[in-house]
């Protein structure tokens, strides 16, 4: 299987292992910066990660011990530089449908960072559903230092992972934190001792998810992130029509005959 045929490009490894997916940001010389062409190999990876059945999880990482610098600063003079709005304006939704595309992709995205995750490539691993953290992965949100505002949804997902006065905070005072720091502000599930551990034990997490029902898993996950933003009657009405689905599965049906029979339900 080449890497093509599931969705790979010269700047985006694909590898498989069983039903986990890992893409991997392949810009080394640049601490993988995000250009707008890895936003489009990095999108279609994701897309056909989501349509292969033998895919359940993806773990994204960054190559050669970084996981990104955020945006890459030669596409954006480039676009400063054509002194037209409307390229600046398609630089940026380039970042946002990279991020839409992980947070509405029915398969759960756990990030593995290590190094540098700066600016916007910070955001991107906040967007993925669990971040694991090796023990000398840096963050900050690099903005203000950089005499521009939060982008790839900081704004949006940051204040929802620690509150608004801590996102103030990160992103005011723009601080480099570490990664004990980190899991303390509730950005990270875990922190690992290295590189290594911290991709393994994203892959352990991921492959935990993936061999769930496919289906529960990515309407949870749709009800989680949907939630934020609905009010009380809205969210219990996605909850309801999400149940009712669910409950007409093969999983579900086994789980509560296991318990009408006296055995218990997997746990």
């Amino acid at each position: 299987m080449t890497a093509a045929e599931v969705g790979g490009s010269a700047e985006i490894g694909v590898s498989d292992e069983g039903r986990v997916r890992v893409l991997s940001i392949e810009r080394r010389a640049r601490r993988n910066a995000i250009a707008p062409s890895t936003v489009a190999a990095l999108e279609a990876a994701l897309r056909a990660a989501a349509d292969d059945p033998r895919v359940g999880a993806v773990v994204l990482c960054g190559a050669g011990g970084h996981f990104s610098a955020g945006g890459d600063a030669d596409a954006v003079l480039t676009a400063v530089g054509s002194g037209e709005d409307t390229a600046l304006l398609a630089l940026m939704r380039a970042y946002h449908r990279l991020v839409v595309e992980i947070w509405e992709s029915p398969l759960p995205v756990v990030a593995a960072v290590s190094g540098s995750a700066y600016g916007g490539g910070l955001n991107l691993a906040l967007a993925c559903d669990l971040v694991v953290l090796s023990a000398e992965a840096r963050l900050c949100q690099v903005f203000v230092r950089r005499g521009v505002v939060p982008d790839v949804g900081g704004a949006y997902l940051l204040p929802r992972l620690v509150g608004m006065q801590r996102a103030k905070e990160l992103m005011l005072l723009a601080p480099v934190i570490d990664a004990d720091r980190a899991l303390e502000l509730g950005l990270a599930n875990a922190v690992e001792p290295d590189p290594e551990a911290a991709l393994a034990r994203a892959r352990a997490l991921a492959g935990e998810m993936a061999e769930l029902p496919a289906y529960t898993v990515a309407l949870t996950k749709k009800l989680l992130n949907h939630g934020l933003d609905a009010d009380l009657r809205g969210a219990l009405e996605l909850e309801a029509v999400s149940q009712a689905a669910t409950l007409r599965s093969a999983a579900a049906t086994a789980g509560f005959e296991a318990i009408r029979a006296g055995r218990g339900a997997r746990t």
